[in-house]
């Protein structure tokens, strides 16, 4: 029977300590999850910024986010295939560590930071609506790729 582990955490935790306390190790690789909803009246604004946060990623990825492996980019939708007005970014880190080491030197937001905080669009999102996950693959050796 295989473990899923699932940690559900704030922006300022540290996901490491966690596998400490649990007794774990940190998987290879390792992904934190956030979703949210858009503000009312935002959504054009919402939509243009993710595509300036995905190119500010794309032209900074070695200098500044070394620790990300990927990140993906959706929009939920009901079984019917309608949109419910949530969204989520899959941020999936080499490992715990490293997404650990990234939040820690992205904190107060300095340095290089300071102007990826102008592209970061939680302005637009409902901040009651904002959601944090983090999950780990486990049982790797199961998976299959049907390509």
């Amino acid at each position: 029977v295989g473990l899923l582990v699932y940690l559900d955490t704030d922006n300022h935790h540290n996901v490491t300590d966690n596998y400490r306390i649990l007794g774990g190790v940190c998987p290879l690789s390792f992904i934190e999850v956030e979703s949210w909803q858009v503000r009312k009246g935002h959504e054009e604004n919402h939509d243009a910024v993710i595509k300036e946060w995905f190119s500010f990623l794309r032209k900074n990825h070695s200098d500044m986010f070394a620790e990300w492996k990927s990140a993906r980019y959706y929009r939920e939708v009901d079984h019917q295939g309608l949109p419910t007005g949530r969204f989520i970014m899959n941020f999936e880190f080499y490992s715990a560590e490293g997404h650990d080491a990234y939040k820690k030197r992205r904190k107060d937001w300095s340095g290089p930071y300071e102007e990826y905080k102008r592209v970061d669009p939680y302005e637009h999102f409902i901040e009651e609506s904002v959601k944090i996950e983090y999950w780990e693959p486990v049982e790797e050796e199961l998976w299959l790729d049907f390509e």
